[in-house]
């Protein structure tokens, strides 16, 4: 699955699947890298959206603090 394409909620519905099968003994070993190099760029697709979003709020607020 490509990860570049999902939105933030799409990317933690499928971190939430994958941490799932995690926990649950589900996952097969040899899928486990795979797996986990997804968690991972999923991971940082969310962190980099929430910054984002964060500093387009600190500017809105900032811009509407001068008015």
């Amino acid at each position: 699955m490509k990860n570049g394409k999902l939105t933030y909620e799409q990317a933690m519905t499928r971190l939430e699947t994958l941490v799932s099968s995690m926990e649950s003994d589900k996952l097969e070993i040899d899928k486990l890298c795979d797996t986990l190099e997804e968690v991972k760029a999923l991971l940082a697709q969310c962190r980099e959206k929430l910054y984002k979003t964060e500093e387009q709020v600190k500017n809105i607020l900032e811009e509407n603090k001068d008015e």
